[in-house]
């Protein structure tokens, strides 16, 4: 019998084109059939593997897929999302990010890293685990829904409603990554997100800029308020932003303490002189992983075209705002303080449309499914595992790990820190998508044969 590792080799060139594949498909919101046909690519995986299949469907949400095999008194739920995000600007792209590219080790594409690899290198997994071992002796459920890059608005209804076929376990989330020298990256939580935006309109129309003497200007008017939300060091000013805040514990700290960061190589990756507030070290790890945020994602407003000039006073003005969350703070409360403050400084004007709204979620680390997830590095990867308390980013936990109570943990994926997710130019590395399944069936492995 082969070992994985060779099977996976064996079987490197049909995995790839499964990527290949799934990264062809335009998976965006607002393609209601582009969507569906990766549903459907998803759900045929799955159907091929022996999984018996269902579709969870929620008002106007896409569908997300169930899709059970193995048996066992263990289950595991495997939760991924087969949506992407947009790929404008499409002008930064080197290559068209529906038309898988790979080169120099790298496959190129929207959706290969965030979350398509994992999402495939999983399935792939299985298929190396039934050729080897036969059927799991445990309980494996995917769980792949289609609105996680819009924020998941309604996977909060869908935990509800199929409660009890999602019950597990376990729950082995979206990957996390592998970082700068090759340690794979291991989460056991996810910062929230309440993400608005600011809008304020407040002349009939674009006027000529000599009247600014005299006008006011909706633009100025908006940077001022803004200017009222955060410090030059990265403290967020929203009255009553930090009250249920729960501060890193000295076990917390200890944890920080041993988590390998690579600040410098971080910082040259971004090309910074110093982060935010000159922080440095200790101090580094716990804003970054244990302070909220405030950040503007986009402004829109008046003649924006480069390289050419237009003397105009805009009639208005939009900004996207995203506020990261940790625990125990509530976007709706977070939301509603964002409101009172712009009222109580004279900025009841400016108006607020909500979109993403998530809440931020802590979950065990030593559960049976983070055991397995972290005795299964040391089978795969030649470093040993990078342990956060939770991730810097936003997925839609809270509903899997807090209203279900299952035990959840984000383990190593594709991402690299340089994989530009969200970004032009996404990509991973086809060593790291092989590497993943093949951590998938030693996590699976050491699920089943933990004892509890």
């Amino acid at each position: 019998m082969p070992t994985v590792r060779e099977l996976v080799e064996q079987n490197q060139d049909r995995y790839v084109g499964w990527l290949i594949e799934a990264c062809s498909i335009q998976s965006l919101h607002g393609q209601p059939d582009e969507l569906a046909r990766m549903a459907t690519w998803v759900e045929d995986k799955l159907a091929g593997f022996g999984a018996a299949t269902s579709r969870l469907t929620y008002e106007s949400a896409p569908d997300a897929l169930l899709g059970v095999l193995g048996s066992g008194d263990r289950t595991v739920l495997v939760y991924d999302h087969y949506d992407v995000q947009p790929v404008d600007p499409i002008e930064l792209w080197k290559s068209a990010p529906f038309t898988p590219e790979i080169r120099d080790g790298k496959i190129y594409a929207r959706g290969c890293a965030d979350n398509k690899g994992d999402l495939v290198a999983r399935l792939a997994g299985i298929e190396v685990y039934k050729e080897l071992y036969g059927e799991p002796p445990i309980t494996v459920k995917f769980l792949v829904e289609g609105e996680e890059e819009t924020g998941s608005e309604s996977f909060e209804g869908i935990a509800s409603r199929y409660r009890e076929e999602l019950a597990a376990d376990g729950c082995i989330w979206e990957g996390m990554g592998i970082d700068h020298v090759g340690r794979p990256e291991l989460v056991f939580g996810a910062k929230g997100l309440a993400y608005v935006e600011l809008y304020h309109k407040g002349l009939p129309e674009d006027q000529h800029s000599s009247i600014a003497v005299i006008t006011p200007s909706p633009a100025w008017h908006m940077i001022e308020a803004l200017n009222t939300l955060r410090d030059p060091d990265g403290r967020v000013l929203i009255d009553g932003f930090y009250d249920d805040v729960v501060e890193a514990t000295d076990e917390d700290m200890k944890f920080l303490e041993e988590l390998p960061f690579e600040e410098e190589a971080e910082r040259e990756r971004m090309g910074l002189d110093s982060f935010v507030a000159d922080a440095t070290g200790l101090e580094l790890v716990r804003r970054y992983y244990f302070e909220p945020t405030c950040n503007i994602a986009g402004i829109v407003s008046g003649f924006t075209v480069p390289g050419a000039s237009k003397t105009v006073l805009p009639k208005e003005i939009l900004v996207k705002l995203d506020m990261r969350l940790v625990p125990n703070q509530s976007p709706d409360d977070i939301v509603a303080k964002l409101r009172k403050h712009l009222d109580a400084r004279g900025f009841d004007d400016i108006g607020i449309n909500r979109f993403s709204n998530e809440h931020p979620v802590r979950s065990p680390g030593d559960s049976l499914i983070a055991r397995a997830s972290l005795d299964a590095c040391a089978d795969v990867f030649d470093e040993a595992p990078a342990v956060s308390p939770l991730m810097i980013g936003t997925g839609p936990m809270y509903p899997v790990a807090s209203t279900l109570g299952i035990p959840t943990v984000s383990p190593a994926g594709i991402c690299r820190p340089d994989s530009n997710i969200h970004a032009p130019n996404e990509n991973a590395r086809i060593d790291d998508f092989l590497h993943i399944i093949e951590y998938t069936v030693a996590w699976l492995k050491r699920f089943a044969e933990l004892d509890k």
